[in-house]
């Protein structure tokens, strides 16, 4: 992610740099059907954190510095979806919904004993269409996936997913990858992707 508190330079974050310092995440799906036509509601929350030490020469004077990052954001799907192909083995339906984002990443610079803190932050909502289906293998074995793509607020957004399941007599387990990014229209907030593989466990009532 790259920002650029007040309008300033701009800072990139690598998230494969703070993932170790990871203070919670939650992602969940909730999903309803009913003959041809489907609900979703994808939902995903993160509070990272991290650290970084160094030093500056300041009036032939080392000084220590230290910058204070952390993250927490919010990212909801929100779709309606019809069913265009279904033969047993194979569907596919076509979706439209909303994506929302919030984000706010407070930071806190420490440059000897003066402390200068800035808070970017910003909130996006944007229009998606896309597809979703599964494709059953052998046994009780089946690939899902998922694909969208919009904009709004932001000048792009993206999403595809893909993964491998095995059914359960009382629930579904399976794992795969996936890929989520935005171009951004914010003065502080430049872009944002989250990616990444992924496991998990579905309940069907």
């Amino acid at each position: 992610m790259a920002i650029k508190p007040n309008g300033g330079d701009s800072i990139k974050i690598s998230f494969s740099d703070i993932i170790d310092h990871l203070d919670m995440t939650f992602m969940g799906v909730l999903g309803a059907r009913k003959g041809k036509w489907s609900l979703l509601a994808d939902i995903i929350y993160m509070d990272l954190s991290d650290s970084q030490t160094g030093s500056a020469r300041l009036v032939n004077q080392n000084i220590q510095t230290k910058v204070d990052v952390k993250m927490e954001s919010w990212i909801v799907t929100a779709a309606g979806g019809y069913n265009l192909v279904d033969t047993g083995k194979y569907s596919l339906d076509l979706l439209g919904g909303v994506r929302y984002i919030t984000v706010d990443l407070p930071l806190k610079f420490h440059i000897g004993q003066s402390v200068a803190k800035t808070t970017p932050s910003g909130d996006l909502t944007d229009g998606v269409v896309g597809v979703k289906g599964v494709v059953d293998l052998a046994d009780k074995w089946y690939l899902n996936y998922y694909m969208d793509g919009g904009t709004g607020d932001s000048s792009s957004t993206w999403q595809g997913l893909a993964g491998l399941n095995y059914k359960f007599n009382k629930f579904e387990a399976g794992f795969g990858y996936r890929y989520l990014t935005w171009n951004m229209n914010d003065k502080e907030l430049e872009d944002l992707t989250v990616k990444g593989p992924y496991a998990g466990v579905r309940f069907v009532f």
